[in-house]
């Protein structure tokens, strides 16, 4: 600003000044940043991972037992399985079968249509019981002639017409004899022949047929038993199975609550990390809330005004006079007044 007839100016200067305990306050948070900037970086000594817990680690060998314990049920399924297979039905039906066959086809060779098995039959009879009965007969014919030859001399007709006669008589009732004989022999013969052929024939047919029955029967019994072998297999197998998904589903229950377990630890290790976390934070927060004290907080402004010197002073009066009434209307007047002294006067005025 400028004023007074003789050319003199008046100058206006503006200085901050911080208060006392304001600079106090700054040092103090200067001080306190360097100290917190030279710590060594914090080192939490706790852990930070829960590790396993007891349980996870059961649930994981339970699971790895399970994982092969179908096997002795596999393996015993497959010996059972082997076993009713290797029985083959027919191979243990075979020899009954067969020796049925054999015996139904040696009944039928027993034919009674056969002469020659009917003769066959009939032979034992005729040699055991018909030919002694001829023999017998013969021998009682030899002693009839005998008989006659010996009457025949004692009436001095021997060899003459009357014995020749008595002789073809003894020899008629002989041969008579002898035909009946032999036709009641080989009728009997016969007929035990034929009973006999029919009797081993029926006999044969049945023996053969109750031979391939219990040939059937050992076939039904082993294709049972081989079912019932395969069915066992299949029950180990599906018990193996459900042994290992019984076992799986335990070793689950129990690792889900390890997990738990595990998850309840690691909750707590993080709250504590976190505690840690916030101590090694509280000074840098408190220093940014002094520091935003220090920040927010008002100081003065003083301004200070210097007048010419000597009678241009005095002659400018008025228009110094005025100009500070300006300035102590632009700053706001309160607490101060116009001093004079020296060479010069200063007007110091406080803006809040």
């Amino acid at each position: 600003m400028s004023g007074g007839d003789g050319g003199g100016q008046n100058t206006v200067t503006q200085v901050q000044q911080i208060p006392q305990y304001e600079q106090d306050f700054s040092a103090a948070n200067q001080n306190l940043a360097q100290s917190l900037g030279s710590q060594n970086y914090p080192t939490y000594g706790a852990p930070l991972i829960a590790g396993q817990t007891p349980l996870q680690q059961q649930g994981q060998t339970m699971a790895t037992g399970a994982a092969t314990s179908w096997q002795p049920a596999l393996g015993a399924a497959s010996n059972v399985a082997s076993h009713a297979l290797s029985n083959d039905p027919v191979a243990a039906a075979s020899p009954f079968i067969d020796a049925g066959a054999g015996t139904i086809a040696g009944g039928l060779a027993h034919d009674p249509a056969n002469p020659g098995v009917i003769s066959s039959y009939m032979s034992p009879y005729v040699g055991a019981a018909l030919a002694p009965q001829i023999t017998a007969l013969q021998t009682q014919l030899g002693q009839e002639h005998q008989n006659i030859a010996r009457g025949a001399t004692g009436a001095g007709a021997f060899g003459d017409a009357r014995q020749g006669a008595y002789d073809s008589l003894a020899d008629f009732y002989g041969n008579q004899s002898l035909t009946g004989l032999l036709g009641a022999g080989y009728n009997t013969a016969y007929t035990n022949a034929l009973q006999t052929a029919l009797g081993q024939e029926g006999a044969d047919i049945q023996g053969g047929t109750a031979l391939g029955n219990l040939g059937l029967g050992r076939a039904g019994a082993g294709i049972q038993e081989q079912g019932v072998g395969l069915q066992g297999a299949s029950t180990f197998g599906t018990l193996g199975g459900l042994d290992q998904s019984l076992g799986l589903t335990g070793a689950n229950a129990t690792y889900t609550a390890g997990q738990q377990q595990q998850q309840q630890q690691q909750q707590e290790l993080n709250t504590a990390y976190q505690q840690f976390l916030n101590q090694v934070n509280w000074p840098f927060q408190m220093l940014n809330v002094r520091e935003s004290a220090l920040s927010n907080s008002p100081y003065n402004i003083a301004t200070a005004v210097t007048l010419p010197q000597g009678n241009a002073a005095a002659q400018g009066f008025g228009g110094t006079t005025a100009a500070l009434s300006t300035l102590a209307g632009l700053f706001g007047g309160g607490g101060g007044g116009v001093n004079f002294g020296g060479s010069g006067g200063t007007v110091p005025q406080r803006l809040q």
